[in-house]
């Protein structure tokens, strides 16, 4: 079972989950980075993944600055840079070598970016990416995720946003839960405040990254999962950039929304164990 437990990364309380210790220098770690909704958390983002992960692997899920236990910190100068920073430090600071990274939404699309650098600040093996990467519409879905109002009914629109089975908009112990987190002292804050955008403030260096990944550059093996109904993504949206990714693997959960390792956890876990099994050999 997983542990949370704190590190202080470069001076910042930093949570974190641990799985698989046994594994630790027997086999690879891998990193799970979770998802940026209000209330996300590695405990909420990796909750059915984890402890199969573990089986066969050392596991680390870290919240990233601001969200769930971790220091409720937001860099206004360059949070999307901070990000990496942090994540970075924190592999260091665990001393555990080259890992493979899973990324959830947005943290989907931050380990693409690193993986595509010229000299990726992250010591990578591999990258599975979940619902990330290509374009994010700014349509309704995006909206209700983004106008989170501190309601345990706000929350429960944004769970009934992100999943195809209504079943969990509907359990109410679970979206207790996530409004828990989301509602934490900072926490609405920290998550909000990557929302604002200064009307005379010109895209800066990481937006423009972000929106031109070079994706050709990514030299690692590397997993897409997509829904089929994902709301937040445009129709066929890989279809932009995985032909582009020179080892790249396209899986799509056929009767999953933004949140496929969630609610097709056993075929997530599934297609991961025979990717990383690829990757490193029996």
């Amino acid at each position: 079972m997983s542990q949370g437990r704190y590190i202080s990364v470069d001076g910042i309380s930093t949570h974190y989950l641990e799985a698989g210790d046994g594994n630790r220098g027997v086999r690879p770690t891998i990193v799970l980075l979770h998802s940026a909704e209000f209330g996300g958390a590695a405990e909420i983002t990796w909750e059915q993944n984890i402890d199969v992960l573990a089986q066969r692997y050392h596991v680390l899920a870290p919240d990233h600055l601001g969200f769930g236990r971790t220091e409720k910190i937001f860099d206004f100068g360059n949070q999307f840079e901070r990000r990496i920073r942090h994540i970075r430090r924190f592999i260091e600071t665990m001393d555990v070598g080259a890992v493979h990274v899973m990324g959830s939404s947005m943290s989907g699309g931050l380990t693409l970016t690193v993986a595509a650098r010229a000299k990726p600040h992250w010591p990578l093996r591999s990258v599975v990416c979940c619902s990330g990467g290509g374009d994010s519409p700014d349509n309704e879905a995006r909206k209700v995720l983004n106008s989170y109002d501190g309601t345990k009914e706000h929350m429960r629109r944004i769970v009934d946003t992100m999943f195809v089975d209504k079943s969990w908009a509907a359990n109410v112990a679970y979206i207790d839960r996530r409004w828990e987190l989301a509602n934490l002292p900072g926490a609405w804050e920290a998550t909000a405040a990557a929302r604002f955008k200064a009307p005379f403030r010109v895209a800066s260096g990481a937006r423009v990254e972000r929106d031109n990944i070079a994706y050709a550059n990514i030299a690692v093996p590397t997993l897409v999962f997509a829904g089929r109904f994902d709301p937040l993504r445009a129709p066929g949206y890989t279809d932009g950039f995985v032909p582009h990714i020179p080892k790249a693997e396209l899986h799509v959960f056929e009767t999953a929304g933004h949140m496929g390792n969630i609610e097709c956890a056993s075929e997530f876990n599934t297609r991961v164990m025979a990717f990383l099994t690829k990757v490193d050999g029996a």
